[in-house]
């Protein structure tokens, strides 16, 4: 069994919004399996916005974000799900992550220089939702936004492997997201 904590990165905590319906059946799914699962829900959370190197530089005092430290290192696999939104991750979910890796707690400076991901040992799994066609997304725009996410942040801090998953197009609307709904459900049981 895993330690499973889970992303709603989507800036709106509505429970209507198809993130939080992806969440919670990935949650329910993870649980059903006898994972340990958290979830965090970003756009629910208040905290202050890094503005200077100096901000960025200190271990974060935020309750919130050091509550969410604490369940980053508790976590075996990390799951994000997040809408894109102008080509990458909302700027909520980018300005959490920025806080959580304050004070080097997601890249740790080695003596050469070199950094040492804080969160080695673990996995990831980032699921988008967009409105265009996820394979249109990645062979045009060649998912640059989503490979600062997944290369620039999570495998810099060490989590391997990072797995990404798009759903796009026809497969949000609302005829078609019960079927979305029941994927996260079984990849929940699959922890993956």
């Amino acid at each position: 069994m895993k330690s499973v904590l889970i992303i709603n990165g989507h800036p709106d905590s509505s429970p209507e919004r198809l993130t939080s319906a992806l969440a919670t059946a990935y949650q329910k799914g993870a649980e059903e399996a006898g994972h340990n699962v958290q979830l965090i829900d970003v756009g629910a959370l208040h905290f202050p916005i890094l503005r200077n190197a100096a901000e960025f530089a200190s271990p974060a005092t935020d309750n919130a974000v050091v509550e969410a430290r604490a369940a980053f290192l508790k976590a075996d696999h990390i799951v994000f799900i997040f809408p894109l939104w102008l080509g990458g991750l909302p700027a909520l979910l980018k300005a959490f992550l920025e806080q959580v890796a304050c004070g080097q707690f997601l890249l740790r400076e080695r003596k050469h220089g070199f950094p040492l991901g804080g969160l080695k040992g673990r996995s990831a799994s980032v699921i988008v939702t967009m409105g265009m066609p996820p394979l249109f997304y990645r062979v045009i725009f060649g998912a640059c936004g989503i490979k600062a996410l997944t290369q620039g942040i999570l495998r810099m801090a060490g989590l391997s492997p990072v797995h990404t998953t798009f759903f796009g197009g026809s497969d949000i609307t609302r005829p078609n997201s019960e079927r979305l709904i029941e994927k996260l459900h079984q990849m929940g049981r699959r922890a993956s």
